[in-house]
């Protein structure tokens, strides 16, 4: 099989052209310099950890991508007792400090670290190397480290939707331990507490980098996820079930353990993987984007309002135009919107409203059909129905409620739209109509806006 398939390339080098990708880095990806040769950092503490407990670290040990979690359930099960798990939490935390001022990060580590494309990086590891490759004494550039710990109610916790123009993130999933006092996963058992944990309880506190996450579509690298893991994860990381979700995952190297394999390729169609060296795919993206100068990065998250007393919004729109859609919300959301439901079951800005689409639509003060070629193709689609519904909550309102924004290159007139010119959904025409080509808002539709949302205000008492 081709290492870059011409398909899958294209996919993924016109996702992160878009700014829609975020890179999730697995234990391979940390290839370090040291004493003359290039391997990956977790081979040097797995093999020191064993040794320390009096265990011959052999070669199927070292070479697996989750060598510690490996090294770790050797330990426990042949050096019990009162205690062990601490002691072993100790020496992992002491190894990972000691070899952390010996080792240099690889070529290919500091290239991904560096790419100016990813301002949001995801950690499965509990070192501070991926960091540690983004300083660059030349780069004015900051880097915010947030930290998922269970045991930890600390700063660490905060999320990293505040950060700043010119700052990148890195989100430790399973923890840290280069933080005093912050848990990390050593084991298998640990990261699944820690997935379930993040799921549930801490959604909370990280409502924003799930949200991206979730929203976006990933690059896993050097991740090699034994089944169970990589099940685990990739649900977490989704909104929707796999076979029906609309965001892609990208694997650098594709999935070895077969049985995650045969699952994705039955019940994940947009699942993508690359064979070959994943030091090569970072190679040829790093030819690709490295030239990307930092004004032209996208925000790692982007800037939004707080939920305050501005009018709520129902986007409605058919799949293939959801870029534009995400592109119109946070437009909305920057012009004083309070909340916007996107993505179906998925609100930006704010928390949400119901699981029910529909009832959605009647809570909301104001709704957008996105009008658009594609959506005009489209026979069947659950937007016709959300517009329908739309419409038959505008006889009961006295007030403007459906706002159409057309999103072609033409401004949208009757005579360019078939199916939408047909039935009821004629309406929209005799509307006022904005214009965003591609989902960006002229600065005449902005202040449209602006206005609607004081003519709002000003009826609410506000």
């Amino acid at each position: 099989m081709n290492e870059f398939s011409d398909a899958n390339w294209f996919s993924l080098k016109r996702s992160i052209g878009e700014g829609n990708v975020i890179p999730i880095i697995g234990p391979d990806a940390l290839m370090v310099d040291y004493e003359n040769q290039t391997l990956p950092f977790y081979r040097l503490i797995t093999s020191d950890l064993l040794r320390i407990f009096q265990i011959e670290p052999q070669p199927e040990i070292l070479q697996h991508t989750w060598s510690l979690h490996k090294a770790v359930s050797i330990i426990l099960a042949n050096k019990g007792g009162q205690g062990i798990d601490q002691r072993i939490r100790r020496e992992v935390s002491r190894l990972v400090a000691h070899y952390s001022n010996l080792v240099q990060p690889a070529e290919s580590l500091r290239l991904l670290a560096n790419l100016p494309i990813f301002t949001l990086f995801i950690s499965l590891t509990p070192d501070n190397l991926l960091e540690q490759a983004m300083t660059d004494p030349h780069n004015i550039e900051t880097t915010r480290v947030s930290i998922f710990s269970p045991r930890d109610a600390s700063e660490s916790l905060a999320d990293l939707s505040l950060l700043r123009q010119g700052e990148r993130g890195i989100f430790q999933m399973l923890g840290s331990c280069t933080n005093v006092g912050s848990g990390f996963a050593m084991h298998e058992e640990d990261a699944l507490e820690y997935m379930f944990l993040l799921q549930s309880s801490a959604a909370r506190r990280f409502a924003s980098i799930l949200s991206e996450l979730r929203r976006r579509d990933k690059l896993f690298i050097n991740c090699n996820f034994p089944d169970w893991l990589g099940r685990a994860i990739f649900r977490l990381v989704n909104d929707n079930r796999l076979y029906v979700k609309d965001t892609l995952e990208f694997l650098c190297p594709n999935a070895e353990d077969m049985g995650l394999h045969t699952f994705l390729t039955q019940y994940s169609p947009n699942t993508l993987g690359f064979e070959g060296q994943p030091e090569k795919l970072v190679k040829k993206l790093s030819q690709s984007f490295q030239a990307i100068s930092s004004s032209t990065k996208p925000s790692v998250f982007p800037r939004r309002k707080s939920t305050g007393p501005g009018p709520t919004v129902f986007i409605s729109y058919a799949s293939e135009n959801a870029d534009s859609a995400r592109r119109i919300a946070e437009t909305l959301l920057n012009l004083g919107f309070s909340d916007v439901w996107l993505d179906k079951k998925k609100l930006i800005g704010g928390d949400d409203w119901s699981d029910r689409i529909f009832e959605a639509i009647e809570k909301t003060d104001f709704f957008i059909p996105i009008l658009s070629k594609e959506a005009d193709r489209r026979r069947e689609g659950v937007f016709w129905d959300e517009w329908k519904t739309a419409l038959e909550q505008a006889r009961s309102i006295k007030d403007v409620f459906i706002l159409p924004v057309g999103i072609d290159t033409e401004f949208p007139e009757k005579k360019a739209y078939s199916r939408i010119s047909d039935g009821d959904t004629v309406t929209f025409f005799d509307k006022h109509l904005f214009h965003a080509p591609r989902g960006i808002l002229s600065p005449e539709a902005d202040e449209a806006f602006r206005e609607r949302i004081r003519l709002f205000l000003e009826a609410s008492h506000v």
